[in-house]
């Protein structure tokens, strides 16, 4: 399970024309995977107030692995009846980097901005690459909070309107050099009445 949860640090600035933070609140994402062992399914749920749930399906040998994140301090993890808390920062910045979508819209609503720089929640800094003359970031680099000798590196491109944003449809992450993941969106929703948060347990 460790290879799933630690390997998706993502960080992506929206373009410069993107509408005022206070117009979106929730974002829902669906996405097709594939890493160096298996194909999955990811499902992802943000909200601009500090809420992350990713939920990843495997193939029927291999558990469902779904995460929910509050903020800095708060997370757990639904694994079959057995619900598992988080509170160590590792464990937050892990499921926390998981908001890809909130991340491109606004960085600053899912990592610290301190003197003109992105923190995780550990303290670690995240290194970009812009796309020239653009705010929107082409890649960047974070350390895995598992293992800080390793960096990771995630890549973004296909950038697509969604309503009167834009985000981007594919990911590819380079774990330590050699590991390859990639993720091909096909739903994102914007402000969804359905949505709702799975309360703290």
């Amino acid at each position: 399970m460790a290879n799933f949860k630690f390997f998706l640090f993502l960080l992506v600035i929206g373009c410069s024309s993107k509408p005022e933070v206070s117009s979106l609140y929730s974002i829902t994402s669906k996405a097709r995977c594939k890493g160096p062992t298996r194909s999955y399914h990811t499902e992802l749920h943000a909200t601009a107030d500090g809420y992350t749930r990713f939920h990843q399906s495997y193939p029927s040998d291999y558990p469902d692995y779904d995460a929910i994140i509050y903020g800095d301090t708060l997370g757990f993890v639904l694994t079959s009846d057995t619900i598992e808390r988080w509170t160590e920062s590792r464990e937050i910045s892990v499921g926390k980097g998981h908001s890809f979508h909130m991340i491109s819209h606004n960085p600053k609503l899912v990592f610290n901005y301190v003197d003109g720089k992105y923190f995780d929640t550990i303290g670690n800094e995240v290194d970009f690459i812009f796309h020239e003359n653009s705010d929107r970031v082409q890649s960047f680099q974070i350390t895995n909070p598992f293992d800080e000798t390793e960096r990771i590196e995630i890549f973004f491109s296909k950038w697509e309107e969604v309503q009167e944003f834009e985000f981007p449809m594919q990911v590819q992450i380079i774990q330590g050099g050699k590991n390859e993941y990639f993720f091909e969106f096909y739903e994102v929703k914007i402000n969804d009445p359905t949505f709702s948060k799975i309360p703290p347990s």
